[in-house]
């Protein structure tokens, strides 16, 4: 399959779809939503950590999605 038809056949993501990271943070239990909020604000601890620590919870999480949503600029924010 040539890019053209990859590009034709990609399926776009819905408007308005969800942040990963945030929709972890409200399905967590409060004190576990509490300890990746404080990971999430803490620049010491790397993208790759948090995804790291909550993959190895079960948890699919890529580090982008970490690192857009400490950006900001993930999709729970975008009006």
């Amino acid at each position: 399959m040539g890019l053209a038809n990859r590009f034709a056949s990609y399926e776009k993501p819905v408007p308005g779809g969800k942040c990963v990271t945030c929709s972890l943070i409200k399905e967590l239990p409060k004190d576990e939503s509490a300890a990746l909020t404080g990971a999430l604000e803490d620049a010491s601890i790397s993208n790759a950590a948090i995804s790291e620590i909550l993959k190895a919870e079960g948890h699919q999480i890529g580090e982008t999605s970490v690192r857009r949503h400490r950006k900001g600029i993930c999709r729970g924010n975008v009006s």
